[in-house]
């Protein structure tokens, strides 16, 4: 049969990225305990095209995917599937993106009730010809109250959900866990999926002690990331679901490594 995508391109255009977008497979995750979580990913897997090559072999990404699906889900790991599709294309690049939702089974304050927390993740792999790169997002749902309506009100102030993205390049071992903890110590008060009346009174009061806009969050975050030794580089978002506002109100950090250009994956 005529392979078509081998075909001499003549336009000159190199493309930095091609292949294939969410594609969706069972992955095992680490988790802190030991005990690996189940999830759903979906996955998008990409290599470089040079100039003069009409188009890549989009059913061998599906190919190296497949073949590697038992195995745990871990930075390492992602390192082998991105190389091993580097060398089956012949590519000088290759980027895997790995999202998916991680559950956390959380107490609630009070009332000591068990139930699951989702946050929204994502794992990125960069291989390059002589180095490889690697990244965490993570969304981690915060409430805010504000301080400027606490300082200037008579009664109550108002709060409400935000969230907070952190995407972290890593030079060591760093659990999800541990980072998702750290980014729900520095909100007004965490969320919790389940409240009864005297946790909702904890959670209420607990925000109103601990106002904080989303210019303090960020700045509280970026302090306690600057000090973590397994992460390189890393940038901080918070954007807040304003409640008495038709807009969010939003802040964001990046860290000087990043602004020089020591970020390791390409969004």
């Amino acid at each position: 049969m005529v392979d078509i995508q081998n075909q001499n391109d003549t336009r000159q255009i190199p493309l930095e990225m091609v292949g294939i977008k969410n594609i969706a497979l069972p992955l095992l995750v680490p988790t802190k305990s030991g005990k690996p979580q189940n999830v759903t990913g979906l996955v998008s897997f990409y290599t470089n095209l040079p100039h003069n090559s009409r188009g890549t072999h989009m059913s061998r990404f599906v190919e190296v995917l497949y073949r590697n699906r038992r195995n745990h889900l871990t930075f390492q790991q992602l390192k082998h599937i991105a190389g091993e599709a580097k060398k089956k294309l012949k590519a000088e690049k290759a980027y895997l993106e790995v999202s998916f939702t991680y559950l956390i089974e959380k107490k609630s304050p009070v009332s000591k009730k068990y139930s699951f927390l989702d946050y929204e993740c994502k794992v990125a792999s960069k291989v390059n010809s002589g180095d490889y790169e690697q990244r965490l997002t993570v969304n981690v749902p915060v409430l805010l109250l504000c301080p400027c309506s606490k300082a200037i009100s008579k009664f109550n102030a108002h709060s409400q959900r935000a969230t907070v993205t952190i995407e972290a390049d890593f030079i060591g071992e760093f659990w999800i866990e541990d980072l998702i903890r750290l980014i729900e110590k520095e909100g007004s008060c965490e969320i919790y999926p389940l409240l009864k009346r005297a946790d909702e009174k904890y959670v209420t009061e607990r925000s109103y002690d601990n106002p904080k806009f989303v210019e303090d969050i960020v700045r509280d975050i970026a302090l306690k990331l600057k000090k973590t030794a397994s992460i390189q580089s890393f940038v901080v978002e918070c954007e807040s679901y304003e409640s008495i506002h038709n807009h969010n109100a939003y802040a964001k950090f990046v860290s000087d490594s990043v602004k020089k250009g020591a970020r390791n994956v390409n969004s």
